[in-house]
């Protein structure tokens, strides 16, 4: 009788296991590490998936670039062989033109700017990316505006630039930015930073404050210039293959888990970009702050955006997106 009973037990804790595992696996890739906003946004993006689909959906995130770098990741969510990435914008552009108009250099000049713009595109980019590239945007993140870090000199103007080779991203809004401010910019995939600053291979490169802190860059930089021409921005995707295999109840809960986690996520860098800056001047970086003069910047940037067009998505395009983004930053 005793055997009986265990055995029985054992089968119906068989059962309940099986009664509760999740009916679809969605893998999660970012290209940060655990202590990044970026980490932060996707834990609540999976917490939000397991409550709102009843564990239906189990998520299970690879920080890191432990699937691969993003660009490689993006093509994969393209297939449906990864399910979805949080993937820096400037990343994206290769495979999805038409994000770039989140990346015309000076297009906002405040992150409420910016949130109120990414949230008034998603829906117009989610018309265009399924076709264009194979995925959907959940929900649209960001961290702060890109600062410039250097380790040779402090930057307080244009003359103090000149000279310095920064690591940007492979993008060309990025090159192109950065060439028209007397620079021949070094693109690099991200992996490759650290060590290229350490070896001296770059002087410098631009990411938000808490990507400075995250990736321990006191230790090879020195300086902080608050340049401001770009938001750092990073929509979560989905594959479109995969998101389509969903039941209709299932595709809305991931709707709405990404745009809460989103507006989380926003939050949390708000928080987070002001413990990073006092953070670095404690690990003994200057902040130098925005330029003497930033209009200069300013200027030379926002002459290339009728350049463009073809890189993002066409004139039509950065037109319609240019009035949305006008009309809510107003």
């Amino acid at each position: 009788m005793k055997l009986l009973t265990t055995l029985t037990l054992g089968v119906a804790l068989t059962m309940g296991s099986a009664a509760f595992a999740a009916d679809y696996t969605m893998r999660l890739s970012h290209g940060d590490n655990e202590n990044n906003p970026t980490h932060v946004t996707a834990l609540k993006f999976e917490e939000l998936v397991e409550k709102y689909t009843d564990g239906r959906i189990d998520v299970q995130i690879f920080p890191s670039n432990q699937l691969g770098s993003e660009q490689e990741v993006a093509q994969a969510v393209r297939t449906g062989s990864i399910e979805s990435e949080i993937v820096y914008t400037g990343n994206l552009v290769p495979l999805a033109p038409s994000v770039g108009v989140m990346m015309l250099p000076y297009a906002f000049t405040s992150t409420d700017q910016a949130h109120a713009a990414m949230d008034a595109l998603t829906d117009p980019l989610n018309e265009r990316l399924p076709r264009e590239a194979g995925v959907r945007i959940l929900g649209y993140l960001e961290k702060g505006f890109r600062v410039l870090t250097n380790g040779e000199r402090e930057v307080k103007n244009l003359d103090d630039l000149q000279g310095l080779k920064i690591r940007v991203s492979k993008n060309n809004i990025a090159i192109e930015t950065f060439r028209s401010w007397g620079l021949d910019p070094v693109p690099m995939a991200w992996a490759e930073v650290f060590p290229a600053l350490q070896q001296g291979v770059i002087d410098g490169q631009e990411n938000p404050y808490t990507t400075a802190v995250s990736m321990k860059f006191n230790e090879v930089q020195d300086y902080i210039t608050e340049i401001h021409y770009l938001i750092w921005s990073g929509p979560l995707i989905v594959s479109e293959r995969w998101y389509q295999g969903l039941d209709a109840d299932l595709q809305e809960a991931l709707n709405k888990a990404g745009r809460e986690a989103a507006l989380y996520g926003r939050q949390n860098s708000a928080e987070e970009t002001e413990k990073a800056m006092q953070k670095l001047v404690e690990m003994g970086m200057t902040l130098s702050g925005a330029p003497e003069d930033e209009e200069k910047w300013q200027e030379a940037a926002r002459a290339l955006w009728p350049s463009f067009a073809d890189d993002i998505g066409g004139q039509e395009w950065v037109d319609q997106a240019s009035r949305i983004i006008a009309e809510v930053t107003q």
